[in-house]
């Protein structure tokens, strides 16, 4: 298993088929997403903590997980430290929390490849077939990986979900966590700003 920290609050792992499969894990368990899966979270969690030191601190964990185009899993932790208060001061109930986070990470999405020319051929793609001039997309490079990151905002849920669609068929991961987005800003290279589906997709 592969463990990176993004930061304090950020942790991801990527396993194997083989690797999974030593969990009792495969693909179809995992889309069942029942107590099982669960369980197979926490146990990733937990011997993530072990190899790494990371500590994780009293919060809400959300987790997003989504297959690579070699079959591999990628599972990112983001753990929730703020706790959030309601109008009369008290801590809102967790699975608000957890909805919160979901609804936050939409605004962003953060499309991963290890390939520059997998990543013009999805912009070609998704510039003529989709996206606006006017969407706001930034290309970056961060340890030989590319990662393009658009804000999805201004798009409608169909838009949203041709968006995907391609991204699922050119991209090697996809994820909507804001922190990640975060992180790519401040440790990552810009190669394009605020244009980069436009600047790609026109080449």
């Amino acid at each position: 298993m592969e463990v990176s920290i993004l930061n304090e609050q950020t942790i991801q792992c990527i396993l194997t088929e083989a690797e999974m499969a030593d969990y009792g894990m495969d693909k179809q368990a995992l889309l069942q997403n029942d107590e099982r899966t669960r369980d197979f979270f926490k146990r990733i969690m937990r011997q993530a903590e072990v190899e790494t030191g990371f500590v994780k601190r009293r919060g809400n964990v959300a987790v997003h997980a989504s297959f690579l185009s070699d079959e591999s899993l990628e599972i990112t932790f983001f753990i929730n430290t703020k706790p959030k208060k309601s109008l009369h001061g008290k801590k809102k109930p967790a699975e608000d929390d957890r909805a919160e986070i979901a609804a936050a990470g939409i605004a962003t999405a953060v499309l991963k490849s290890k390939d520059l020319m997998s990543m013009i051929a999805f912009c070609k793609r998704a510039y003529m077939g989709q996206a606006d001039a006017g969407l706001r997309t930034w290309l970056y490079k961060y340890k030989n990986i590319y990662f393009l990151l658009a804000d999805l905002q201004p798009y409608d849920l169909h838009k949203k979900a041709v968006f995907f669609n391609l991204s699922d068929e050119y991209m090697d991961g996809v994820c909507h966590t804001e922190v990640i987005a975060a992180f790519l800003r401040e440790h990552g290279l810009c190669i394009v700003s605020e244009r980069a589906l436009e600047v790609l997709g026109g080449l």
